[in-house]
């Protein structure tokens, strides 16, 4: 018989191991990443709205009728630089000046009675105190003068009126401008009510930009807050400054702005524009990338190189400013985040780091 020991030998050589040999991993099974470190910065918060252009207040005229009348005279056509004074719109207003003429005629028949009135009233005065006349008498001539007083001031209320109807048969610019609109053409007849005006006179040299932004977005903008036109294809963002609070009107989803621009411009008048405007700032925050973060909230998230691994962290982000985003959580100042080739990696992952750009 072997001995204990020995025969246990034995039996261990006459065994298969089945044990799985350690993986050896090779520059294939590894996912080329790019990386750099997360940083601390400062970053502000952007507002995007959209907005038109349109006159300051008293930058803009429309000119309508008086009354129902048609139109005989528009010497200025669209596009058109006209000086203060100048005419733009002549109405017919023969109607009127027959009136403004009848008119004249009834006031000068009037003050011709009250003149005979008053003769007439200093006679009698003169009678009364000598006798002749009864008081009665007296008071019938006083009573004449003051009725013809009475029609000679509804006659000269009249006559004001006439003419002042045949005054605004010509319109004139109350500023020096651009006729922005042209909306009739002489020979139609317009109709004396704000939603049928003739034209439009618009001042370009005072001209601001009028947005809307969301509620939840106005208390966040405060006047003197710089903004920018970013819709002009070609050319810098032009500079714009917040110049009122935004306006909520009850109802309604969304609150009204006024911007200043900065410099003069040449944009024209109504045209619709984006805008960025800036919103608060935080300074010392970490900030990737934003094409690093992957996923929403409350999934978002980045991957970091730990050791040649992707390591999946869960993130709250904050601010974003462009390419920028501010992470509240998740994330320290220095860790490194997988910049290129986070999209469809998995937590774990074997990777190889490109050294961080120096």
């Amino acid at each position: 018989m072997l001995p204990l020991g020995l025969l246990i030998s034995v039996v261990a050589c006459g065994r298969t191991d089945t044990r799985p040999a350690p993986v050896v991993e090779t520059e294939a099974d590894l996912t080329p990443v790019a990386a750099e470190p997360a940083r601390l910065g400062r970053v502000r918060a952007v507002i995007r709205a959209t907005g038109v252009v349109t006159p300051t207040a008293g930058a803009e005229f429309m000119a309508v009728a008086a009354e129902p009348a048609r139109i005989l005279e528009m010497p200025h056509a669209e596009g058109d630089r006209v000086p203060s004074g100048e005419l733009l719109v002549r109405f017919d207003t023969s109607n009127a000046t027959t009136d403004a003429s009848r008119q004249r005629a009834d006031l000068a028949r009037a003050q011709a009675r009250l003149d005979n009135a008053r003769i007439t009233q200093t006679r009698m005065r003169d009678l009364a105190e000598r006798g002749v006349i009864s008081r009665r008498e007296m008071e019938d001539a006083d009573r004449e003068v003051s009725e013809a007083e009475a029609d000679v001031a509804r006659g000269q209320a009249a006559r004001a009126g006439m003419e002042a109807r045949v005054d605004r048969a010509v319109v004139r610019a109350p500023f020096a401008g651009v006729i922005a609109q042209r909306l009739h053409n002489p020979g139609d007849v317009v109709q004396p009510v704000a939603t049928d005006p003739v034209l439009r006179l618009i001042d370009p040299s005072r001209l601001e930009v009028t947005a809307t932004v969301t509620l939840v977005d106005a208390p966040r903008i405060l006047p003197g807050t710089a903004a920018r036109i970013t819709s002009l294809p070609g050319s810098a963002p032009v500079p714009l400054v917040v110049s009122a609070r935004p306006m909520a009107v009850t109802g309604q989803t969304d609150a009204f702005l006024r911007l200043t621009f900065m410099n003069a411009t040449t944009l024209a008048v109504d045209t619709r524009v984006d805008l960025d405007i800036d919103g608060e700032e935080h300074v010392d925050v970490v900030l990737v990338h934003a094409d690093t973060v992957v996923g929403r909230e409350p999934d978002a998230a980045v991957f970091v190189a730990v050791d040649n691994t992707a390591r999946r962290r869960r993130v709250t982000t904050g601010l974003r400013d462009g390419d920028l985003v501010e992470i509240t959580s998740g994330l320290s100042a220095g860790d490194l985040v997988i910049t290129r080739g986070q999209v469809g990696l998995t937590d774990g992952a074997a990777i190889s780091v490109d050294a961080p750009p120096k």
